[in-house]
């Protein structure tokens, strides 16, 4: 272990005499009630310091030692974490299905509910307390190492279309207004790729890492998987989870197996942007 040697300036030492002064007048030269306006050199509230390591006060805009904005900055932690700091909106008014409600992880067979099932479509639908979130719904086709089968083979608002047809973006939401869904994706389970066992659905807000996003901000989402050729509602999931270090959330899976599309309602949270998710699924994103 090294040992610094600090030298001590003794010049102002005390004397027996001096200590035993000290203790009738609280410092040397001062009046003992005059102690409070120089002990250990501490700065006083009304200097806007309130310890030795000169923190500020909450009326400065902190409340740690590592220069924390307080929460009326608009911040929570130290990582600067954005909180609710907006008012929650009314929910929108949305469609009102029968289908079964599931919970997180209560897998579900959708062919057994139509044997003849070629098409659904995949609704996603949530409630924003903060304006400046938008988020996106994509879509990643996986092979039975759960990567994708291809770099394109992933749809999202820049790529609405898969390359084989059978997924299709219907639109990009961007502020979360209006009634209904806000985002659907088509997918045609006769026209898909062979290679494709599981198709993930996710939900990211846009810019989440660079302007301090995350779910904590987002409220009431769902989603909700439909028979296209009747638009019947066969399952529907809202999420639960709402964590301040998510920015990417996994909401369901339709899957094969056995020669069944299959949906997991999975609800999972990611730190990740849309390029993170790629890197996840293996996705190789140009620079």
């Amino acid at each position: 272990m090294k040992m610094f040697n600090i030298p001590m300036n003794t010049s102002g030492a005390l004397s027996a005499d001096d200590l035993l002064s000290l203790n009738q007048t609280g410092a040397a030269g001062l009046p003992a009630n005059n102690v409070g306006q120089a002990q250990n050199s501490q700065t006083v509230q009304n200097q806007g310091y309130q310890n030795n390591y000169q923190q500020p006060v909450q009326n400065q805009g902190y409340q740690n030692n590592y220069q924390q904005p307080a929460q009326n900055q608009g911040y929570q932690n130290n990582y600067q974490q954005p909180v609710q700091n907006s008012q929650p909106i009314a929910p929108k008014q949305r469609p009102q299905g029968t289908g079964v409600r599931l919970k997180k992880g209560q897998k579900t067979s959708l062919s057994q509910m139509n044997p003849n099932l070629s098409e659904i479509q995949v609704c996603l639908g949530w409630d924003i307390l903060n304006q400046a979130c938008d988020l996106d719904a994509s879509a990643f086709m996986l092979g039975a190492n759960d990567k994708v089968i291809g770099d394109d083979w992933f749809v999202f608002y820049g790529q609405p279309t898969s390359p084989d047809g059978s997924i299709t973006h219907m639109g990009d939401s961007t502020d979360g207004t209006g009634a209904g869904d806000d985002e659907i994706i088509n997918v045609n389970l006769a026209r898909l790729n062979p290679g494709v066992q599981k198709i993930v659905f996710i939900v990211t807000i846009n810019e989440a890492l660079e302007r301090h996003l995350n779910f904590s901000m987002v409220a009431n989402a769902y989603v909700r998987v439909l028979d296209k050729s009747t638009g019947k509602e066969l399952v529907k999931f809202m999420l639960t989870d709402y964590f301040a270090t998510v920015t990417s959330m996994v909401v369901g899976e339709v899957y094969n197996k056995g020669g069944q599309w299959r949906f997991n309602p999975v609800g999972n949270g990611y730190a990740e942007d849309l390029a993170g998710l790629c890197g996840v699924y293996g996705v190789n994103v140009a620079d």
